[in-house]
């Protein structure tokens, strides 16, 4: 079981988000949600996530923004952290660019359901 871990699931689409978070919620995860870069940087300053769940394609900064952001700016405290992009995208570029700017990986959400996030989150564990 997902126990205490902390989720911070960035995304603007309502829909998804919701089903995310409910889904996360369900399986005992202790979720925040931002859906924008100006929330992440803001709920970072409290919220100390062990995962993010970042959208690529946001309103504002993009995810790859906010993961280089993360990634290199040590008053985050997410250099560390695990951090999943989400894209629709399912373009070799935008996924290349991911990991190497310090994406642990890319979930495509097409290609999942929200039923498959609490296993998916496990296996990072593994």
């Amino acid at each position: 079981m997902a126990g205490s871990k902390k989720i911070l699931l960035v995304e603007d689409d309502v829909m998804i988000r919701e089903l995310y978070r409910t889904t996360l919620v369900n399986s005992q995860y202790i979720v925040d949600v931002a859906i924008n870069s100006d929330e992440v940087f803001r709920k970072l300053q409290n919220f100390k996530p062990d995962l993010i769940l970042l959208d690529i394609m946001l309103p504002g900064l993009s995810g790859l923004d906010i993961l280089k952001e993360l990634r290199t700016n040590p008053v985050h405290g997410c250099q560390k952290t695990d951090i999943i992009v989400l894209t629709n995208l399912a373009e070799r570029s935008v996924t290349d660019s991911a990991i190497g700017n310090g994406a642990d990986g890319y979930l495509i959400k097409s290609d999942i359901l929200p039923a498959d996030l609490p296993n998916i989150i496990s296996s990072l564990d593994d």
